[in-house]
């Protein structure tokens, strides 16, 4: 189960944001702008009842754009979404099709980080049975016929546009 929510929550927040660039391991150094970066989330567990135990995660995705305002536009914009959604997030098969089953998130919350960044705080609880099987773990993360998939592969940050960023650092 937990596959399926981490990667419905995926979907539901890449929709939200209008369909940036995803990343999952490490954000490359020459990173596509805007970008979401979607790390591991942080879990704590204790017992539930007597055949089941929770799981509840914290998850960080960060959001990374030209500007802090373009950063904090886009964080609110998933936001508003999920509280829209009434913290309600479709859960989806494997071929990214809602299967009419909800995953309820805690309320989410925005963060500033840096500039041009800020992250997307969601938080929910999972509980499992203790004679729950191993999940199948998830390697690649894609949805079908995607609209904005070709942007994905190739950075849009041009080294003239490095250079511009890096001089205007050095100039604060």
């Amino acid at each position: 189960m937990l596959e399926y929510e981490i990667a419905s929550i995926i979907k539901f927040t890449l929709d939200s944001a209008g369909n940036p660039a995803p990343y999952y391991n490490e954000v490359k150094e020459n990173f596509i702008v805007p970008s979401l970066y979607f790390p591991s989330p942080e879990i704590d567990t204790d017992g539930d009842t007597l055949s089941t135990y929770r799981m509840r995660y914290r998850w960080n995705i960060k959001v990374f754009h030209t500007t802090t305002e373009d950063a904090y536009s886009t964080a609110f914009a998933v936001l508003s979404a999920f509280k829209r959604a009434r913290n309600l997030v479709p859960i989806i098969n494997e071929e990214g099709q809602a299967t009419g089953r909800f995953l309820r998130i805690l309320d989410p919350e925005i963060k500033k980080i840096d500039s041009g960044v800020y992250h997307i705080v969601i938080e929910w609880d999972s509980r499992r049975p203790y004679e729950d099987p191993a999940p199948i773990l998830m390697q690649e993360y894609y949805i079908k016929e995607w609209p904005n998939a070709p942007l994905y592969t190739e950075p849009n940050l041009t080294n003239e546009k490095i250079e511009e960023a890096e001089r205007a650092a050095a100039d604060k």
